[in-house]
């Protein structure tokens, strides 16, 4: 698996010793990976992306859409860089 650099994501905070020092959506103790992978097990079970976000924000209502948006698109555009 590979590991995603979250540390120029504005939304997104790493503190040791909070939640084990996973990304964290900031001020929160919501990993990141809990809500990209809610929306690519959704994803994988056919919902559109829309449908996938909404699931998604029905999961963490506390993350708020946007930036459930944000750490996707984060993510997205910053997943190849990981795997190099």
């Amino acid at each position: 698996m590979v590991t995603l650099d979250w540390s120029d994501c504005p939304l997104v905070e790493i503190v040791p010793g909070k939640v084990s020092g996973a990304p964290l959506l900031k001020n929160t103790r919501l990993p990141v990976e809990a809500i990209t992978g809610n929306y690519d097990a959704f994803r994988d079970e056919g919902l559109s992306q829309d449908a996938a976000m909404a699931e998604t924000l029905d999961c963490y209502p506390e993350a708020g859409l946007d930036a459930i948006r944000a750490v996707l698109n984060y993510r997205d555009k910053h997943q190849f860089q990981a795997q190099l």
